[in-house]
């Protein structure tokens, strides 16, 4: 567009010239061919902006060392612009050690990446950089960052200059010095080391070390095939020997070596002698421990080198790490076995199997705390007695109003502690069950016909219960409209009978002023027995019985056992964490296609949340969306599940086939009445088209209060939005509600689809209510489509738009963004009326 700009004034038609027509025609083919070389450079420099590393292990996976040295190199600093895209390959030289397995290994990698060159290499132990440096045009002749190298370097890199990198030195002087200031009456030092060449690298540093050492213990060297060999030889050692095994060396001749730590193992299992060791990881697993060789240390370290590298400076301007990073670290078990105290450690020492202690730091805070909450509930519990002291004639006066409901004249709330005393002293060795009830939907009663008349249905209530009571039973008004009563278990089938009884206590109808009024109420009950009696205890296991029993909305009665005490523990933590997890975004949104089987294309997204609590993992849906409608944060969630949803959605929108998007809504939505405004502010805050958003609302939403769901249903629609029934055909399923509400969808539920291929019955369901979604101009989603087979008997059926694991599994939102604008070409969506 510049070059254009800068072209003269064009001359009519009729005077443009021969010359003229000729610089337009140049100026043209150089802005194509500008065009054509600045496109490609920007795309490749795009492509490129994280560089590609790759990381060479010489073992397999497992392999403790290397496991340890990649965990540190994978705690990579930086965001994740500047983190490089790692590719991992392990040349498992250690249980293929011949020239078969590295033929494998370089036929697969040349095939692998043969069009890749990467930015870094980095290699872990020796056989990884010999395997380099001999093949390095098969990554493109990259700077090498290596770890683990027991040699000299030079011997294995051969003309490469550009590497750097860690050698693997036990600091075995550092090591000594606390084994013998730990053991100052040792006289010998046993070195356990494998034949191999490694075992060879290790002697040679050993006698190095030892060279510099004062006169001292007598050092054997027993270089094994294999460890059992030694076992005999080490009941022969006094308690005056140190063991130090390293390297990997085979239990028995032949086979496979053990890693150093399963070494270790072995050779503590055979001995009472201290053992040690070169390696952070053996520690635990019967080494006393040390200044160790970390593996995880010394993967920090080597992507800090790496990263300079890739900032630009040359690998031979970084000198060699000379000396492992190491980790001071003991076994506080072994330090125990053999009679050692902390005390006598270096400064900074770490442990592991230390048991808990109050007396430690981190202890101390919660410790003070607890001492402070104990002190002011001693105080609390003072004032109260003292104050009880005070008040006692007073109290005496008023006890009878004080410990009686005015309206029933049962025992109240606060006499009932006196009663269950009384009623504890004569159950002897029976088991005592409380049963908490309360009448469902009671607010509802008195907001509608007044507290006089919901009065008169307490006493009522009152009334029945002092007839239902046995004289081994006690009855109290708890409070409102709950009662609680005290019940003894003479026998077995007592419990049965009880509950029996409380199913039967509401069957016939209450008769208050000449009128039949049914009502129902919920039972909570709790046992304990004798020992294990105590009222606030039950109380509260009843109470949380009956809150579970007022679920069902009908006279039900539960009894209170650990799970459903589990239960209601993760509800209120649940409920406690959801406010938070709404407000920092933890609840994740993910998408699952629906897809047209005619056309091959997605039809469609349904918006799913998703929430891993920190402590309780991955909670279902089912359950945090409970929590929010009864702990009042129903909406906010909605609000905040339509804003994600609808922002995740933005990649779709320029997507040629015109998916749509489905969130669901919940029933106290829908009542509240301020969802449409809600929905249109979303709507302009995520520019998400109204035509593309379809709210999916449960069929028994629709049967509480008609004429508020007909309004907001009504308002919604108006915007745009479509309406669609989920979970068709579980509910109240009717015409008239289709027709009323003005649906524009309904989404067959899976239990229609899993059985479809075998149940004749649930094949006539699924036509039926596909025949009439067409006689209504209905569209039709099935859910829960595993099968093919499935799928091909729904389309016969007619059902094309159809959702299921064999589709896809919900993902998070942000992977289905991945080419979201590129649709198949010559498909498009079936349009949803």
């Amino acid at each position: 567009m510049a070059q254009c700009s800068m072209l003269p004034h064009r001359p009519p038609l009729h005077a443009w010239s021969r010359g003229g027509r000729l610089q337009l025609l140049i100026c043209m083919v150089a802005c194509v061919l500008g065009f054509a070389w600045w496109s490609p450079a920007r795309a490749q420099n795009a492509a490129h902006q994280r560089p590609d590393v790759l990381i060479m292990l010489s073992y397999h996976p497992g392999h403790s060392w290397e496991d340890r040295i990649l965990a540190g190199i994978n705690e990579w600093q930086g965001n994740g612009e500047s983190r490089p895209i790692f590719h991992t390959e392990w040349l498992d030289s250690k249980r293929l050690p011949g020239p078969a397995q590295y033929d494998n290994v370089l036929n697969y990698l040349t095939q692998k990446y043969i069009d890749k060159r990467f930015d870094l290499v980095l290699t872990v132990d020796d056989n990884a950089l010999a395997f380099v440096a001999r093949n390095p045009q098969i990554f493109g002749n990259p700077p090498v960052v290596f770890s683990g190298i027991n040699g000299s370097p030079g011997d294995l890199i051969g003309n490469m200059t550009e590497v750097t990198g860690i050698l693997e030195r036990f600091d075995l002087s550092r090591t000594l010095h606390t084994a013998l200031s730990l053991h100052p009456g040792t006289r010998r030092l046993v070195f356990v080391t494998p034949e191999d060449d490694v075992g060879v690298s290790m002697r040679n540093d050993i006698n190095t070390v030892m060279a510099l050492e004062p006169a001292g213990p007598i050092v054997e060297h027993w270089i094994t095939p294999e460890l059992l060999v030694i076992k005999d030889r080490l009941k022969e050692k006094t308690q005056e020997t140190l063991l130090f095994v390293l390297g990997a060396i085979p239990a028995r001749k032949g086979f496979p070596p053990l890693e150093p730590e399963e070494a270790v193992s072995f050779v503590r299992a055979a001995t009472d002698l201290p053992v040690y060791t070169d390696l952070d990881t053996s520690v635990g697993k019967g080494a006393v421990g040390g200044y160790m060789n970390s593996g995880i240390e010394t993967g920090r370290l080597q992507a800090a080198m790496a990263q300079k590298v890739l900032s630009g400076i040359a690998p031979s301007q970084i000198p060699y790490v000379r000396k492992t990073p190491l980790a001071l670290v003991f076994d506080y078990l072994e330090l125990q076995r053999l009679g050692l105290s902390k005390q006598d450690l270096p400064s900074g020492s770490a442990f592991i199997n230390e048991p808990a202690s109050i007396f430690d730091s981190k202890y101390r805070k919660p410790l003070i705390i607890f001492s402070v909450i104990i002190a002011t509930l001693i105080a609390c519990l003072a004032a109260l007695v003292i104050r009880s002291r005070v008040l006692a004639d007073r109290q005496r006066a008023l006890r009878y109003q004080a410990t009686h409901d005015d309206l029933t004249g049962l025992p109240n709330r606060h006499e009932l502690p006196q009663l269950f005393r009384q009623f504890d002293r004569t159950a002897e060795r029976e088991p005592v069950a409380l049963v908490m009830l309360g009448l469902n939907r009671f607010k509802l009663l008195n907001s509608t016909y007044g507290h006089a008349f919901g009065d008169t249905v307490v006493r009522a209530v009152a009334d029945r219960l002092k007839a239902w009571c046995s004289r081994h039973e006690a009855l109290s008004r708890f409070g409102g409209d709950s009662f609680v009563i005290v019940s003894r278990l003479g026998d077995d089938g007592a419990l049965n009978d009880l509950c029996t009884r409380c199913e039967d206590l509401f069957s016939t109808p209450l008769s208050i002023n000449g009128q039949h009024i049914s009502v129902s109420a919920a039972f909570g009950i709790s046992i304990a027995n004798p020992p294990q009696i105590n009222l606030e205890n039950m109380l509260r296991e009843a109470d949380t019985a009956m809150y579970e029993a007022k679920r069902s909305g009908n006279t039900h009665v539960v009894t209170f056992d650990r799970c459903l005490f589990e239960r209601s523990a993760r509800q209120f933590q649940i409920e406690s964490a959801l406010p938070d997890a709404i407000a920092k975004g933890d609840i994740e949104i993910y998408y699952q296609p629906i897809i047209d089987t005619q056309r091959g294309c997605i039809a469609g997204f349904e918006a799913l949340s998703r929430w891993k609590h920190p402590e309780l993992g991955m909670i279902p849906p089912p359950e945090f969306i409970l929590a929010a409608t009864d702990s009042g944060h129903i909406s906010k969630l909605t609000q905040y599940v339509l804003r994600q949803s609808c922002e995740a959605f933005r990649p779709h929108l320029a997507n040629p086939e015109c998916p749509y998007l489905g969130v669901n809504i919940s029933v106290s939505d829908i009542y509240t009445g301020d969802l449409p405004n809600r929905l249109a502010e979303i709507l302009k805050e995520t520019g998400m088209p109204a035509s593309r958003l379809i709210l999916e609302v449960t069929e028994d939403m629709l049967l509480h209060d008609e004429n508020s769901a007909i309004e907001v249903l009504a308002q919604i629609r108006s915007q745009g939005v479509r309406i669609a029934i989920d979970d068709f055909g579980t509910g109240y399923s009717s015409m008239g509600y289709l027709s009323k509400y003005q649906v524009h969808l309904i989404k067959i539920d899976r239990s229609f689809v899993q059985n479809i291929a075998t149940s004749s019955q649930d094949q006539k369901i699924v036509r039926a209510i596909s025949s009439m979604a067409r006689d209504l101009e209905l569209s039709i989603i099935t859910e829960g489509v595993e099968t093919t087979e499935q799928s091909d008997l729904l389309r016969k059926m007619g059902c094309l738009l159809q959702q299921g694991y064999l589709f896809g599994k919900p993902l998070p939102a942000a992977q289905w963004a991945v080419n979201a604008n590129r649709a198949p070409a010559g498909r498009a969506t079936q349009s949803v009326h």
